[in-house]
């Protein structure tokens, strides 16, 4: 009828933006190489330091690593001693494998299409249908498990955050531990009677 695309298409459409690559954008697949004028520089930690945070995270032994910044790897595994060269290095690592993440949830309704096409294409050999069929209702129990396992949560955090130890009448809290270690000694001194 009228111009533009195919309304009657199945599923969800290709993402039309995919994410920046995380090898640095080099053409060969290479991880391009820290230097220290291109990393943001932690507090605690000297602009070598930084880079060599990244060069962890893109080269594939410590060796490399050290070498790509211009340090030996018995510096490199002495500042993964420091406190805050290991704050650093962890949480580079949290924010890679968020966007590791972020990409999974990019893609996961080109997925979802992926495994419907494959559960209702009759030119399909059956076992592809049913691994199909078998991922998407696993997935689907698991959101509903993850859904009801948040709201038990919340409905828990709630119940403690609204139970907090209630004062006696003339301003004394009652302190439970104290009342167990009290039992305790007394059945400590039965048992020796």
């Amino acid at each position: 009828m009228g111009g533009g695309k195919d309304s009657g298409a199945e599923g969800p459409e290709e993402p039309s933006c995919p994410p920046e690559p995380a090898n640095g954008g080099q053409e060969d697949g290479s991880a391009a190489e820290p230097s220290a004028a291109d990393v943001d520089v932690p507090e605690g930690l000297t602009a070598k330091q930084a880079a060599a945070v990244e060069a962890l995270l893109q080269q594939p032994t410590m060796l490399r690593a050290a070498t790509s910044v211009g340090i030996g790897e018995r510096t490199l595994r002495r500042w993964m001693k420091a406190p805050a060269f290991k704050a650093a290095l962890q949480e580079a690592r949290r924010a890679a494998f968020s966007q590791a993440i972020g990409l999974t949830q990019w893609y996961a309704a080109v997925a979802v299409a992926t495994l419907v096409k494959v559960m209702n294409d009759p030119n399909s050999p059956a076992h592809c249908r049913v691994s199909a069929a078998a991922v998407l209702l696993k997935f689907g129990r698991e959101g509903l498990e993850l859904d009801d396992l948040a709201d038990r949560i919340e409905a828990l955090e709630r119940t403690v955050a609204s139970a907090a130890p209630a004062p006696l009448p003339d301003g004394e809290v009652i302190d439970v531990d104290e009342e167990d270690e009290d039992e305790e000694d007394e059945q400590d001194a039965e048992s020796e009677s």
